[in-house]
């Protein structure tokens, strides 16, 4: 049997994500980790050093490198993303796939026309917890009636370009749309409100939403003392809870637990990773975490923050 050939891959900002991506690559056997790209003249020799890889130009990617992951500040997304794109680069780019939908949809239009490979680190797609309720939900003939979504975050100065909502509720609204599938056109935002340390910029929101007579809310903060990410889903008559970060699904029947699962915990980022090589090397695979779907995360993302920073009483601390 031939031996596959190496995929070589670069990543493009290093920073603490950037990081996990390198090292996520450099474990595997399948890809040639060629090297990356960041703007940190320190860092950047201290990551050479320890991947034995090159510390490269943006410009010098094209020719060199089959793939690679965007890992760059949000903002910087669109740019990164559109040149690699155009210049024969297949691009797993980290959730937000840009700034705002127009953006999103002129990097799906550039992949289609390349005919280039684009995935979205909508990470949490890509949890057994999550994977594993989806399989549970297509057995149920029952429609949701209630989605909670609850994502807090220990105070962070790592992430300075996005709000809140664009930096951890994108997660469960992506969760939600995926669920949502086709229905997500009748998906309406009925409220949202922010509080921040920033009048730009909120730190805490709360969002209500409905599709159909599915009411959901979602509520994120990146100023709590604890990391808790949990999911609930309701149906007539049956009750799912997640906790994404054990990736342990509970399910009720009225008040009676019926199913518990008991799974081992993996790594979503290696599953992620995992998925958009195979996507590389068969570009007739459908992404999971498509340009596509991000782009309406995107969307959604844009009208929730129209309406928080409308609001009048959004004051800093």
């Amino acid at each position: 049997m031939a031996t596959m050939k190496p995929l070589r891959i670069a990543v493009i900002g290093v920073g603490q994500m950037g990081q996990n991506h390198l090292k996520t690559y450099a474990k595997r056997e399948d890809v040639e980790v060629v090297g990356f790209v960041d703007t940190h003249p320190d860092r950047a020799k201290n990551i050479a050093e320890e991947y034995n890889c090159r510390s490269l130009t943006l410009d010098e990617i094209p020719g060199q490198v089959d793939a690679v992951s965007v890992v760059t500040p949000s903002e910087t997304h669109f740019d990164v993303a559109s040149f690699l794109l155009q210049n024969g680069v297949d691009c797993l780019v980290e959730k937000p796939l840009a700034m705002n939908e127009q953006e999103s949809l002129s990097l799906v239009t550039l992949a289609k026309k390349h005919k280039r490979t684009l995935v979205v680190g909508h990470v949490e797609e890509y949890n057994s917890g999550f994977q594993y309720l989806q399989k549970a939900l297509a057995q149920d003939p029952q429609k949701p009636k209630f989605i909670s979504c609850e994502r807090f975050n220990y105070g962070s100065q790592r992430i300075q370009d996005a709000d809140v909502v664009l930096d951890l509720m994108i997660h469960d609204l992506g969760c939600v749309i995926d669920l949502l599938g086709e229905r997500v056109k009748n998906l309406k935002i009925l409220s949202a409100h922010g509080f921040g340390r920033s009048s730009k910029s909120v730190d805490v929101a709360a969002v209500t939403m409905q599709c159909d007579d599915c009411f959901i809310t979602l509520e994120a903060s990146r100023i709590s003392h604890h990391r808790h990410r949990e999911f609930s889903l309701h149906t007539e008559s049956t009750s799912y809870f997640l906790n994404f970060i054990s990736q342990q699904v509970s399910i009720y029947n009225e008040t009676q637990l019926t199913e518990q699962t008991t799974h081992p915990w993996t790594s979503p980022l290696e599953c992620e990773i995992d998925h958009f090589l195979e996507c590389v090397r068969d570009h007739s695979k459908m992404p999971l975490t498509s340009g596509d779907k991000a782009a309406v995360a995107v969307k959604f993302v844009e009208e929730i923050q129209r309406q928080i920073y409308s609001a009048s009483f959004i004051k800093a601390a």
